[in-house]
């Protein structure tokens, strides 16, 4: 089985591969700050300050931003601005993915960062936040996309990983922190085997630095001391371990793909006590359940190359994710019903959670081993639903908590005058099936109107993109070779 005690070779390579609404008329703006509105026409608004439905509004958007918000037959519509009419239709926030890894490239169309952040996009994420990717690219392709070079979401970006391999001692992980705060990331992130002592180091240079520490959560610090330091935490980490007696040697050794007879002593009666001391300790959570119950699916891999969204994907990743996946030996022999049994644990630990009033993110973990970005948040968004999470919660995790988290919450993560447009048009409630996030009739971005059309047009050419072969390197002797 995969465990904590050792860096898990499924995720090295998927790594590698790829406010209120306002209820009256605001003010008029000015003719200059109208120049570039645009107006959502009698739409059903899904706020997300509340759970409710605001039936026949309608929203202007200028200058990037919201500007007024308000009854179809009260709110008027600018001369000149590009009407869309929004009748049967629902508008929201834009998706936030909290879990996101930037692959190589500059962000253009033609690069995979760029076919990464089409494809974040055309599936109504607005922005991402990312916990891995090129360290010689990542900050590069954040700033292009802020100064509207190229067209993607809102990106925060973590540092290169802080774990057992990339520092080893409390001076050299403080030095790493204060070198990510001057490189300019907007976070941290940890795949842990720090020891105790360094990572205390790191949490309290992160906070001298005023950088969030975002990651894993491995035995050698443990779920209640990363929950008395404040880290946010991913993949439900430490979790399944506080589940087993405290006298139960196998607590230590119990890792994040978990399918040994450990399980079968896993209580989830202690579940309620460890979600309120998270609430208590006032800790974020992204479960990632949908990246584990692909990885673990007791069907095995044949369904999962069935996925439609992998004409999205680079064949070689495919091809990869198939291999690695099929060739496990920690996967080999695995009975069905304890890789159900893992599943359900995960999600019981989710629900509890989110019962306790911890505060949850959706994270998709992509892309990497089947999940292809942007989808892969749909896919989580619906594992949520799966946990027992209401639709409502679930939409929260996606749009106003990561504004929150990131704080963000004055300028983002609801639709209210002022806010900033990042903005989901839908063709169905997503109140009633967070599955109509899917069904998107246009998505806006900073205030850029992207309709159906113009997503499509950014699928197609990702799924060219993915399905031309690798380009041919040449040799030496060919390259330096006079044309004929």
């Amino acid at each position: 089985m995969l465990r904590e005690t050792r860096w898990p070779r499924w995720m090295a390579l998927g790594l590698a591969l790829c406010t209120t609404a306002c209820r009256t008329t605001p003010a008029t703006p000015d003719a200059e700050a109208l120049r570039d509105a645009v107006a959502f026409v009698d739409v059903n608004v899904v706020p997300m300050d509340s759970e409710r439905l605001l039936p026949h509004q309608t929203v202007v958007v200028s200058g990037g931003r919201i500007l007024a918000l308000g009854p179809a037959d009260a709110t008027q519509v600018p001369a000149g601005a590009v009407r869309i009419e929004g009748q049967g239709r629902y508008l929201m926030p834009g998706l936030v993915d909290m879990h996101l890894h930037l692959v190589p490239g500059q962000g253009q169309p033609e690069d995979p960062a760029g076919q990464v952040l089409s494809l974040l996009l055309a599936n109504g994420v607005t922005s991402a936040r990312a916990l891995g990717g090129p360290k010689d690219t990542s900050l590069l392709v954040r700033d292009r996309v802020a100064r509207g070079e190229v067209l993607g979401p809102t990106l925060r970006v973590a540092a290169p990983s802080l774990h057992g391999k990339s520092v080893q001692s409390a001076e050299q992980v403080r030095q790493r922190v204060r070198e990510s705060k001057a490189a300019g990331y907007d976070g941290l992130k940890t795949h842990g085997f720090l020891g105790r002592e360094t990572y205390d180091a790191m949490m309290a240079e992160a906070r001298a630095q005023g950088l969030p520490v975002s990651g894993h959560v491995t035995p050698d610090v443990g779920l209640p001391h990363a929950l008395k330091s404040g880290q946010q935490i991913e993949h439900l980490d430490g979790y399944l371990n506080e589940l087993l007696p405290e006298s139960d040697a196998a607590r230590p050794q119990v890792g994040q793909v978990e399918l040994g007879d450990a399980l079968e002593r896993m209580d989830a009666a202690r579940i309620p006590a460890l979600a309120e001391a998270t609430r208590e300790a006032g800790v974020w959570s992204s479960p990632t359940l949908a990246l584990f119950e692909t990885v673990t699916s007791p069907e095995g891999v044949a369904p999962l190359r069935e996925r439609p969204e992998l004409r999205y994907a680079p064949r070689a990743a495919v091809t990869a994710w198939t291999k690695m996946l099929s060739d496990d030996p920690d996967m080999a022999g695995v009975p069905a019903e304890r890789k159900r049994r893992f599943a359900e644990l995960r999600r019981q630990v989710a629900h509890g959670l989110y019962t306790a009033g911890a505060k949850l993110l959706v994270g998709s973990d992509s892309p990497q081993l089947f999940m292809v970005a942007g989808f892969a948040v749909h896919r989580e968004m619906e594992a949520l639903v799966a946990a027992g999470i209401p639709p409502y919660g679930v939409l929260e995790a996606a749009t106003r908590n990561p504004a929150e988290y990131l704080g963000e919450a004055a300028t983002a993560g609801t639709v209210a005058q002022g806010k900033r447009a990042d903005l989901l048009l839908l063709n169905a409630n997503p109140l009633e099936d967070v599955k109509h996030t899917r069904d998107i009739a246009g998505v806006m971005v900073r205030g850029r109107w992207l309709p159906r059309s113009e997503l499509d047009t950014l699928l197609e050419r990702t799924a060219v993109a993915a399905s031309a072969p690798p380009p041919v390197k040449k040799s030496m002797a060919t390259a330096a070779a006079p044309a004929p």
